[in-house]
């Protein structure tokens, strides 16, 4: 039993309050005491002017030292008493105050231990002054809000997530049950058949990677590499330029040579990324800039395309499965944008976006530059 005992914080504050307050009291009584006791035994040679020793003699004393003696005697006693009432009021009064101060912080812990995922909204919003405690009391509503927040992205993101692969798993189902019931089927539906599923399987690994991608959230120092930026966004653009054509786009590029550390993998498929939205969200005869510099010490990749006017907040482009509008003729997952801020974000990097009037976007990422 003596092992589970615990002192409460209110407690320990009690005791210190108490401590402090008593021992002042003693201090002061014991100092009262040894001025009284100079003075009776002459110690000082004058009192203080205006100050009349006879008046502390109690009745009947003969001599002076009994007058001393009785005098201090009764001061013994009485200072006794007053430091027994002392402790008891101070003990009193300092355990009323720890528990009006220590208030807040009892409800910030029963509301911790009352909210689940189900009540993420409930929020403290404690009275009183904007003290330090208000300040606890503030901080911890901030933390419940961006913890509902990230919760309700986290439902979305897994709701938009199952109902993009519902389709190609539906998709084999389908072929899957149509080869095992159909026994009229020749070789040639077979192998088309079998077409099928390899483009929905590869459209469905396409999709977990990005997916598996936006959960990486930094890229470890010892996996860093010193990565030309300039030569991989060269390598890509060369890589896509079929597609580009198909479509007639122009393609500039202005290719300033820039240096990062990074993950050279992850860094193409941010570029692949970009360019791929470059191109998917664009118009026939359309154009696509491309430049890398190095202002100070940072390094700049943007990524600027024509296309169809934006006019939703491109802000929310970066959420997984967000799309501007049905204006847009692209056919991806609504994962590109939010997979190039993941992994600028594993880099110590940052995505902004900026719908261009004319129509279009222009996409800037900011990464530290390499350190010479």
């Amino acid at each position: 039993m003596i092992g589970r005992f615990r002192l409460t914080a209110r407690s320990r504050i009690t005791w210190l309050v108490s401590a402090v307050v008593v021992a002042a009291g003693v201090a002061l009584l014991v100092a009262s005491y040894a001025l009284v006791r100079a003075n009776l035994y002459g110690i000082r040679p004058t009192p203080p002017r205006g100050v009349n020793v006879r008046t502390l003699v109690p009745p009947g004393s003969t001599t002076p030292g009994e007058i001393a003696h009785r005098t201090l005697s009764a001061l013994v006693w009485q200072y006794s008493l007053v430091g027994v009432v002392l402790i008891i009021a101070s003990a009193v009064v300092a355990w009323l105050i720890a528990g009006r101060l220590l208030r807040p912080i009892r409800t910030i812990t029963a509301t911790a231990r009352r909210i689940t995922s189900e009540d993420l909204h409930e929020r403290l919003a404690l009275p009183g002054p904007h003290d330090e405690l208000g300040e606890l009391g503030d901080t911890f509503d901030s933390m419940l809000a961006r913890l509902e927040a990230a919760f309700q992205d986290e439902q979305l993101f897994a709701a938009n997530a199952a109902h993009q692969l519902r389709t190609p798993l539906a998709v084999l189902g389908a072929e899957l049950e149509l080869l095992s019931t159909d026994p009229e089927l020749d070789s040639a539906e077979v192998r088309e058949s079998a077409s099928r599923m390899r483009r929905t399987v590869v459209h469905a690994q396409q999709l977990l990677e990005k997916l598996l991608t936006l959960t990486r959230g930094s890229v470890a120092p010892e996996e860093r590499v010193p990565v030309r930026l300039d030569q991989l966004v060269g390598e890509r653009i060369r890589h896509i330029a079929r597609q580009a054509d198909e479509m007639a786009l122009t393609f500039k590029d202005d290719l300033a040579p820039v240096t990062l550390l990074g993950d050279r993998a992850l860094l193409a498929e941010l570029v692949d990324n970009l360019l791929d939205n470059a191109i998917g969200y664009n118009v026939e005869g359309g154009h696509v800039e491309v430049k890398t510099r190095a202002p100070s010490s940072t390094v700049v990749l943007d990524v600027t395309n024509s296309g169809p006017r934006i006019v939703a907040d491109v802000a929310n482009l970066l959420e997984p499965f967000r799309r501007a509008d049905q204006q847009r003729i692209g056919s991806g997952y609504g994962l590109g944008l939010s997979v190039v801020r993941a992994i600028a974000r594993a880099h110590d990097g940052l995505v902004d976006l900026d719908a261009l009037a004319a129509g279009g976007m222009h996409v800037r990422v900011t990464f530290p530059a390499l350190s010479p």
